[in-house]
């Protein structure tokens, strides 16, 4: 927000930026309206406060806007967005094109117009769906994969499935066969919902696995994630 987000370095070459709704709209009223804010006081500010909160669509629209406009300025090499839960997902990113059909003219559809065109190219944007190898996560999953492509027209290159149980171990003195009867059961049912879930994708989604991981140290769990995701894309990360 004209230089003051709370941007933080994590690490060499790698920024986090945390933003609020307020923020957001405060920005675009400074960017294209040319209001400045100082404060959060005066009747204006409070009123834009209320419009953030309460008018339909316009928290998603300032919260997609403000992703594109990240990306839009070319000071990042790539953005990457922790996105809401799914149901919400879906509604922000269709949000331009609700708004576009409402309005004709204008600043507004002007807006709406670059940051369509922004989600719409496969080859600046796209979604990354994460589930997990059950029924109603596949289920959703795949019911949410169809809804990003035709209500929102934004690409779907891959959908990655975490905490795919390993394949069971071999029975041995020290693992009890019943325990391994239930490894190997777990992971069969597993293994056929990543089937399931390949065989209702579209053409162009592959289907990317990554294990269970069981450590608590957070950098060995990067490691070893970016180990399974490497083999999975066949390409370094």
């Amino acid at each position: 927000m004209d230089g003051k987000e709370p941007v933080v370095a994590t690490t060499a070459n790698l920024d986090t930026l945390v933003f609020t709704t307020e923020e957001a709209l405060r920005e675009y009223i400074a960017l294209y309206v040319k209001i400045p804010f100082v404060s959060r006081l005066g009747l204006l500010a409070q009123t834009l406060d209320f419009v953030a909160d309460a008018a339909p669509g316009v928290k998603e629209i300032l919260a997609v806007g403000k992703v594109c406009h990240e990306a839009r300025t070319g000071l990042h090499d790539v953005v990457v967005v922790d996105a809401e839960s799914s149901g919400h997902f879906v509604s922000q990113v269709s949000t331009p094109r609700t708004i576009r059909s409402l309005a004709q003219v204008g600043m507004l559809r002007e807006q709406t117009d670059w940051m369509i065109a922004m989600l719409s190219d496969p080859s600046v944007t796209a979604t990354v769906v994460v589930t997990t190898p059950e029924e109603s996560p596949v289920d959703e999953t795949i019911g949410l994969v169809s809804a990003i492509r035709e209500r929102a027209n934004v690409d779907v290159p891959a959908v990655v499935v975490n905490r795919m149980p390993a394949v069971a171990p071999t029975s041995g003195d020290d693992i009890a066969p019943r325990v391994v009867s239930t490894l190997r059961r777990r992971h069969a049912i597993a293994a056929g919902e990543v089937g399931r879930l390949a065989g209702g994708l579209a053409a162009g989604t592959d289907v990317v696995v990554a294990p269970v991981l069981r450590t608590n140290d957070a950098v060995e769990t990067v490691v070893a994630l970016a180990a399974s995701l490497d083999l999975e894309f066949g390409e370094a990360l």
